[in-house]
């Protein structure tokens, strides 16, 4: 199953991942981590599907944050 993120809240692109029809539904359940029902699949992946942010922007956000 193809899963379209929300926009990113920074540049406001829209990524599609691959999801197994198994994954999709504990997701929406929401009765899970996300970390326990993607194992294997990087934070940045996982923050696609939480927020929408995108690699890109999360990376220069965290940069942003340290300088703090």
């Amino acid at each position: 199953m193809i899963v379209t993120t929300q926009p990113c809240p920074f540049c406001g692109k829209v990524h599609q991942l691959e999801l197994t029809n198994d994954q999709y539904r504990r997701i929406v359940e929401r009765k899970e981590h996300i970390q326990d029902i993607l194992l294997g699949w990087p934070a940045s992946k996982r923050e696609l599907l939480i927020s929408g942010t995108c690699p890109e922007c999360w990376d220069e956000y965290m940069k942003c944050e340290d300088e703090i």
